[in-house]
């Protein structure tokens, strides 16, 4: 009896070390291909940032700093500046809409790494706009409000594609805390794009004008007594951004891709997501986007707000 188990152990151990393999750590070289990222806001100075791609364990996108990056503009060639200190290639010239800007960028050595074209789309403006106190109820029954906007349309005209934001008066130091969260999307212009914010193009407008709803949350609800909670209301202004083609393409993609990185266990097989990408020869982003800000707008009971 011990004799058979002394020899069962030994095909045991057997077996478990045939499973033993040593994995190699001696992986290829990462290719050093550049990211050209140029996001272009009206109204802004001129400023692209050039990066090369690392390995995962790397330390952040190294900068490339002897680029040459050349512009040209209604016959007129500029050449950006290198600032050392945002890393990025500048140049003061002011954003114009509805101007071809054109992107040449060579290495060093003077080899043509990418060349793109910029336009940027004049703003859409706000044809009317209303605040609702209460919209309706969250699943816990707490009221909330919303905004309803109404934005002009040609059918006859190419799409044009808008993202909103509401922002607060206070001047938060993260970007987040500026926005009021808006959520419970209903809106069947909002609905078509299929993405949890404000993001819309005029695919589905047939009229001369579109109203769009936005629910939306301060993210505080008083209540007095055994009354309903009823979300606070704030002033805030409105923020309609009027993106180009390849920026609204960028915010539908960027959104899927950041929910591939991180998918919920649990809920089957997910395939990883690439990000947007229209720099030809390398990697980055090449969009932008003109705005229009509404004053200050203050829902019924705010009007005396600052005075607290």
């Amino acid at each position: 009896m011990n004799k058979l188990i002394s020899t069962c152990f030994i095909i045991s151990i057997l077996c478990f070390s045939s499973c033993i393999k040593l994995l190699e750590d001696d992986f290829p070289e990462f290719d050093n291909d550049w990211i050209i990222n140029n996001i272009m806001i009206a109204g802004d100075s001129i400023e692209v940032e050039i990066t090369k791609t690392t390995s995962v364990n790397g330390e952040g996108n190294p900068p490339v700093e002897d680029a040459v990056v050349q512009l040209m503009v209604e016959n007129e060639t500029f050449n950006l500046t290198y600032d050392e200190n945002s890393a990025t290639y500048k140049l003061n010239q002011q954003i114009e809409t509805s101007k071809d800007y054109h992107f040449e960028v060579f290495d060093a050595l003077g080899e043509l790494k990418s060349s793109f074209n910029q336009l940027i789309p004049p703003p859409q403006p706000i044809l009317n706009i209303e605040h609702i106190d209460v919209a309706g109820t969250d699943d816990e029954g707490v009221s909330h409000p919303a905004i309803k906007i109404e934005v002009p349309n040609n059918p006859s005209k190419d799409y044009f594609y808008v993202n909103i934001r509401l922002l607060k008066i206070y001047d938060y130091e993260f970007e987040d805390d500026n926005r009021f969260e808006i959520f419970k999307i209903e809106d069947p212009i909002l609905l078509n794009e299929g993405v949890p914010f404000p993001l819309f193009s005029n695919e589905l407008m047939t009229g001369n004008s579109q109203e769009v709803l936005m629910n939306y949350t301060a993210g505080i609800a008083p209540r007095s007594n055994d009354e309903p909670w009823v979300s606070e209301v704030v002033p805030l202004v409105v923020e309609l951004w009027t993106l180009n083609e390849a920026y609204y393409e960028f915010l539908k993609q960027n959104y899927q891709y950041e929910n591939s990185r991180y998918p919920i266990i649990g809920s089957g097989n997910q395939a990883a997501i690439s990000n947007f990408n229209n720099i030809e020869g390398a990697y980055g982003i090449n969009a932008g986007y003109s705005f229009v800000k509404t004053d200050t707008i203050y829902p019924s009971g705010t009007e005396n707000y600052f005075d607290q």
